[in-house]
């Protein structure tokens, strides 16, 4: 990854955590979303959610793609050995 690429995603990442104003976070109550940590991380991801349930494909994607991407950050990877006991 270049520098200005790791600087882009620094800035982004640092852009998607700040805080939502209270009139953000108050707009957000309105339309009935509710969160623990209103970020604009957060209100993006309800965006690209509306954009989804209206029926864009690209914002389905979008979504399936951090779904997925989340789970691979959670997950616990174990060994698995496999043990050859049938005997033919």
């Amino acid at each position: 990854m270049s520098e200005s690429d790791k600087l882009l995603q620094k800035t982004m990442k640092k852009l998607l955590n700040e805080k939502l104003s209270e009139a953000e976070v108050q707009s957000l109550k309105d339309e009935g979303f509710e969160f623990k940590n209103p970020t604009r991380k957060a209100a993006v991801m309800i965006a690209l959610y509306k954009k989804a349930s209206s029926g864009d494909l690209s914002a389905i994607k979008e979504l399936r793609s951090i779904v997925s991407e989340e789970k691979k950050e959670d997950a616990s990877y174990k060994a698995v050995m496999i043990v050859d006991d049938i005997k033919g």
